[in-house]
């Protein structure tokens, strides 16, 4: 479910990691079989499994916040017209980063002139 472009004869443009998602809800399948095994060495534990669910998803809140916060301040350096406040949808890829941090305007303007000097 990952977003790839190409150019005109074919080949992956951004084939790095940079435009990786991770899993999310709707990357779950309708059928998913799991089976806690039973151990005796910790009752304690719930339902006989490791509560490890819960960092990661906190992490990725924060990644998601400073994600935000960075946007923030580049638009505020970049673009003097920018809203402070806007829509970052989850996960987020490299272009829509720039494209809020308002970095798409510059990388079109900097390709049109160098189309401009390769004509000339």
């Amino acid at each position: 479910n990952e977003e790839y472009t190409t150019n005109a004869d074919g080949l992956v443009v951004n084939d790095g990691t940079w435009t990786y998602k991770i899993p999310t809800v709707d990357t779950i399948p309708k059928q998913f079989n799991v089976e806690l095994i039973s151990s005796a060495r910790d009752k304690k534990r719930v339902l006989s499994s490791k509560a490890s669910g819960e960092p990661p998803l906190l992490l990725a809140a924060s990644v998601h916040c400073a994600m935000r916060e960075a946007i923030r301040a580049a638009r505020r350096e970049f673009s003097v017209n920018s809203p402070l406040t806007f829509q970052m949808d989850v996960p987020a890829t490299m272009a829509d980063v720039k494209e809020l941090c308002g970095l798409d305007v510059v990388e079109r303007h900097l390709q049109r002139l160098s189309s401009a000097t390769a004509r000339a």
